[in-house]
């Protein structure tokens, strides 16, 4: 019989699955900034699944973070505590205060894990909201978010679907989507281990951070849709 090593790919690939179901098993510390329904839904969901996590708001002693954390168990705080606190940051704030609620956030995000399922929406308007336009071609929340902290490990997922599905696939039936983009490759493992647990199959990676124009561009299409078909409960799915 030959003695043939292993590939370095086949190595890389034996390690990234050990440290998926390492992952899997390991409870983290995690904050949630925004206390709107996206917030308590991930909240709710991670804190479900097993991990540490603070709801967080601009003030301190914001009353639905305190209700939701007495409710729960769990903590809840301002961002900046939340991100001295957490090992990864989810930014469930509106989409027009992103940049002020990652200044409040202030230095502790350097080096961690950041997620950023924002949607830039002007909701300003009449009829149904559009992306802010200086974020309609050119950039987007996500890249803003990446230079104005360099060294936070940003990741753009979850922002292509209602909060509902976002925390349980399973309400829309059959097989669907959920991407995610960043220049980190490490910190979107992470983000990909959590997809998983939340049971999606095979999140897609777009690529780095420059994607989230196009994932965040697809909300005034998903609006449209929503109001075309009356129900959140859907979702998309690429065709291979």
């Amino acid at each position: 019989m030959n003695d043939i090593s292993p590939s370095p790919m086949v190595n890389y690939l034996v390690r990234f699955d050990i440290l998926s179901r390492h992952m899997q098993e390991m409870d983290m510390k995690i904050g949630v900034m925004g206390t709107g329904m996206v917030g308590h839904a991930l909240a709710g969901k991670l804190a479900a699944l097993g991990h540490e996590v603070m709801m967080a708001a601009r003030e301190a002693d914001n009353p639905k973070a305190r209700d939701w954390a007495k409710s729960t168990g769990q903590r809840s705080g301002t961002y900046a505590e939340a991100a001295a606190f957490a090992e990864v940051v989810v930014f469930a704030v509106n989409g027009s205060a992103l940049l002020s609620a990652a200044e409040s956030a202030g230095p502790a995000l350097a080096g961690k894990v950041v997620i950023d399922v924002t949607n830039p929406l002007d909701t300003s308007r009449d009829g149904m909201p559009v992306l802010i336009p200086e974020m309609s071609n050119t950039t987007s929340a996500g890249e803003m978010l990446q230079a104005s902290h360099p060294e936070a490990r940003v990741v753009k997922a979850l922002n292509t679907m209602n909060c509902a599905v976002m925390v349980d696939p399973g309400r829309v039936p059959g097989q669907h989507d959920v991407f995610l983009c960043g220049n980190d490759d490490a910190a979107k493992a992470t983000v990909s281990t959590l997809l998983r647990s939340f049971g999606w199959a095979a999140p897609i990676d777009l690529g780095p951070i420059e994607a989230a124009r196009g994932m965040e561009s697809m909300m005034p299409f998903w609006l449209r849709l929503w109001q075309a078909l009356g129900t959140a409960d859907f979702n998309y799915r690429i065709a291979r």
